[in-house]
């Protein structure tokens, strides 16, 4: 970004310098995002006889991210739509030998292989 910045300024095209504010712009709405849902109330808490653990790994492993480890000792796994915005956010607690899920969701995405991980459909 900032060689592209710099050949604007040095006579090169403008359009360097759009393509680097707009990278920066989409680098910014991805974080944003992420606080604005993870600021929401839930709304669905499920609770599983699987471990937190396990919950968390499913969740990730179906969505192809990692989940984050909390200060608290939960995990968040973040569901990204192809813009890098979060459109669903789980946090996953240890709940006894089991597991509490809290959904968050933005916005709707296409499929539901989430839902194998918190019990609402049979697993495959």
């Amino acid at each position: 970004m900032i060689l592209a910045l710099h050949s604007a300024a040095c006579g090169g095209s403008m359009k360097y310098i759009a393509a680097a504010v707009l990278t920066a712009s989409l680098g910014l709405t991805g974080c944003a995002s992420t606080n604005k849902v993870m600021g929401k109330e839930p709304k669905e808490v499920f609770h599983s006889t699987k471990s937190a653990d396990e919950v968390a790994f499913c969740l990730a492993n179906k969505n192809n991210t990692a989940p984050m480890p909390r200060d608290d000792g939960s995990r968040v796994v973040l569901i990204k739509n192809g813009y890098g915005a979060v459109s669903m956010a789980f946090s996953v607690y240890a709940e006894g030998t089991g597991s509490r899920i809290e959904y968050r969701k933005q916005f709707g995405t296409v499929g539901g292989a989430w839902k194998q991980c918190v019990g609402l459909k049979p697993e495959e």
